[in-house]
């Protein structure tokens, strides 16, 4: 018998199989996070709000970063542009 497969005859899972919280105890979950992040933000905008200010040019920064790695899915990244041959010159006659 082979190490990687399942007495039973299936493969072995290196980890148990994930279970999803669903149902109402998924939306207390959701709930309560929701809470705590709003009050972390209360929390930092009144208490430290010099900090915050001196912290939006690098949020900004890291932000623009982020939309331009991660934002690309929707258009197929670079180099998938209109590059003159396809439909649109097809279209024209050219």
């Amino acid at each position: 018998m082979n190490h990687t497969e399942h007495p039973q005859g299936g493969p072995r899972l290196p980890y148990p199989p994930e279970q999803h919280v669903t149902g109402r105890s998924a939306q207390y979950l959701r709930g309560g996070m929701t809470v705590l992040v709003i009050i972390a933000v209360i929390y930092l905008l009144t208490s430290h709000w010099l900090h915050v200010l001196d912290a939006l040019p690098y949020v900004f920064v890291v932000g623009m970063l982020a939309m331009h790695l991660f934002g690309h899915g929707g258009h197929g990244g670079h180099g998938g542009g209109h590059g003159g041959t396809g439909e649109r010159s097809a279209a024209n006659g050219k």
